[in-house]
């Protein structure tokens, strides 16, 4: 089992992977199951992801 915590200010969602299951749970319970080809997109398109990120940073500055 492979647990990766993601706390940051007050929120805590931990991954999870337990037999070939990715898990993504949240501070309230809910949970998303990842298939390894999602979290292999997911991993992909981060940098696509990090330049919408930034792009609404800046236009909320």
């Amino acid at each position: 089992m492979f647990r990766l915590s993601l706390c940051q200010k007050s929120c805590c969602p931990i991954v999870s992977i337990t037999k070939g299951r990715i898990m993504i749970q949240d501070d309230y319970g809910g949970q998303v199951l990842l298939t390894q080809e999602e979290l292999k997109l997911l991993v992909d398109k981060y940098g696509q992801i990090q330049e919408v990120l930034e792009k609404k940073n800046h236009q909320e500055s």
